[in-house]
Parts: structure tokens; C-alpha cells; sequence
């Protein structure tokens, strides 16, 4: 047996809804966007995880609590990536470090750096095989989407702070 229950909301959301539906109260038309907008919000929390492995996440509204949302398709969200303190990453960018002869490569997957299918800070995928004191920004090499040639993330750092990109020379050693 369906029947509506009491769930607190908040009060912005409420009047949202209600002018939404076009009436003057929490009526059939209120209930309905509601009971529709919630089904389709759990049909997409189980529906199969995306390519960046994205499934629900968890978002902090304006009070403060938190709250499920599910995860955009990748190609309805070009602005996804990970944000390296002023620098923005988009999905896709690669990513190059080598320590001793050996490289090691990460991808940015949705909002994560992802190597060797571990979640990993910058900081972590330049020492991952170092001595852990490696300066991220000048042993991380990155190709965006779209790009063909490896630029070092200091020289990205350096345009960024000036809010352009300048070309860095290219690695003696790919």
C-alpha cells in the first residue's frame, strides 16, 4: 500500500517545488513532481557506475548537511576534473612522472587522479616510486585533452597565476 508520509524539508525547497507545480499549496501537482523527481534520483543512484567509476556522490547544500546526488554522465559534465590548487585538470588530461629511469602514468578520471586504479593526489603519483620529497609541479608532466605535446604542471601553474597559458619548452627526455 502507497501512501504519503512527512519528510522535513527544507523550506526554499518547498516553495521551490510549489511554485513549480503552479499552485498555491503542496498539492496532487507538488506531490507529483516530487514522488517523480525522487524516483528518478534512486533509478540513477542504481544504475551502473559511468567510465570514471562516478556513481552517487555526497554534496554539502547551503546549511551546511549533506545530501545524495547522482553522478552526470560524463559527456553532459565537460566541466569535470580535478582542481590542483589554482590549476583546473579537466577529465581526460594525462599525466607523466619519472623517477630512475622509470614512467609512471595517471589519468584525471571525473575528479580524481587515477594510477594504477588508485585515487592519488599530485603529490602522491610524483613520489610514488621517489624519494617522497619531489616537488609535484616540476616532476608532473601533463598532456590535456586535446593537446599533443607534454607541458610541466609548473609551467601551467606559472600561466595560471598570470590567468594565461604560456608554452613550456618541450622535455629532453619523453
Amino acid at each position: 500500500m502507497s501512501y504519503p508520509i512527512a519528510i522535513p524539508l527544507r523550506a526554499d525547497l518547498f516553495h521551490a517545488i510549489r511554485e513549480h507545480a503552479g499552485e498555491g499549496y503542496f498539492g496532487d501537482k507538488a506531490q507529483a513532481a516530487v514522488d517523480e523527481a525522487v524516483s528518478a534520483w534512486l533509478a540513477a543512484l542504481s544504475a551502473p557506475a559511468t567510465r570514471s567509476g562516478a556513481g552517487p556522490r555526497t554534496l554539502a547544500d547551503t546549511s551546511g548537511t549533506a545530501h545524495l546526488a547522482p553522478a552526470a554522465p560524463d559527456a553532459a559534465a565537460p566541466h569535470r576534473g580535478y582542481q590542483w590548487k589554482q590549476l583546473f585538470l579537466p577529465d581526460g588530461t594525462l599525466l607523466r612522472t619519472a623517477f630512475r629511469g622509470h614512467t609512471r602514468y595517471a589519468t584525471v578520471e571525473g575528479e580524481h587522479i587515477v594510477c594504477d586504479s588508485r585515487s592519488l593526489t599530485p603529490s602522491a603519483f610524483a613520489n610514488l616510486h621517489g624519494c617522497g620529497q619531489r616537488n609535484a609541479w616540476r616532476a608532473i608532466w601533463l598532456r590535456r585533452p586535446g593537446e599533443t605535446d607534454w607541458t610541466c604542471a609548473n609551467e601551467y601553474r606559472a600561466g595560471a597565476s598570470r590567468r594565461e597559458w604560456i608554452p613550456a619548452a618541450r622535455p629532453l627526455h619523453p
